[in-house]
């Protein structure tokens, strides 16, 4: 009767998570929220509070522990859903990036902060190329590919270098603490001068929906200093 009850408890409980799987890949959401930590203290450092809108564009702000907004960001997939154009202002240091199509190039201008001088230049837009979120967009696009084992080179571009360095994009072990069944894929540096600079960043998606759970690595938008801390973003769909 004990061997029956155990067996009746364990279809029960895979019962409860496949139903659980099957919920987060078909519920609806409107927003995604991203709560970053500080890979060093585990300090809450900021929150970012995605919302898609009309016609391939999503709109990013970023909110102190605290609630009040610093920084926020336009993006626009109309042209790309790997390279979309963006504007991002962030008001703790005045910070500022464009990026935007223009004639087959990549055109940036980048202020790093408010006392700075615009820099602009541009990049010439090759097939594959990545811009900031469009990472998620490649991965998903490649994600048989990369689940298989294979390693992809990607030229992403970094708006405050103006130019653009090559990351592989590949599978990987997740970080500790990943969601049961999550799927990670690591976006590493190819240079080793970069990779002095720069750590892997570890990605984690839920297999079925394809949805990002998780993100480790350095932020995308620096502190009132100027500094570019790693952290540890995890997201809810709201």
């Amino acid at each position: 009767m004990q061997i029956l009850n155990r067996i009746r408890w364990t279809i029960l409980a895979s019962m409860v998570l496949l139903l659980n799987t099957y919920s987060m890949a078909d519920t609806p959401f409107t927003q995604i929220e991203g709560s970053a930590y500080s890979m060093k203290t585990g300090a809450l450092l900021y929150k970012e509070t995605h919302t898609p809108l009309e016609d391939a564009h999503y709109q990013v702000d970023y909110s102190e522990p605290n609630g009040a907004m610093f920084a926020h960001k336009k993006l626009d997939f109309s042209s790309s859903t790997l390279a979309p154009s963006f504007t991002q202002v962030n008001d703790r240091n005045g910070e500022s990036i464009e990026v935007k199509h223009e004639k087959g190039d990549l055109t940036t201008t980048y202020q790093e902060n408010s006392a700075a001088k615009e820099e602009t230049g541009s990049v010439k837009l090759a097939a594959g190329m990545v811009v900031d979120a469009g990472f998620d967009e490649f991965i998903k696009q490649y994600w048989d590919a990369l689940s298989a084992g294979k390693k992809m080179d990607v030229e992403y571009l970094v708006p405050s270098k103006q130019t653009t360095f090559t990351f592989r994009f590949s599978q990987a072990a997740c970080v500790k603490g990943t969601q049961t069944g999550a799927v990670c894929f690591s976006l590493s540096p190819v240079s080793w001068v970069v990779k002095l600079a720069v750590d892997p960043i570890i990605v984690a998606y839920q297999p079925k929906s394809k949805r990002l759970l998780r993100f480790t690595g350095r932020a995308n938008i620096c502190d009132a200093q100027g500094k570019y801390e790693n952290v540890d973003i995890q997201y809810r769909y709201l």
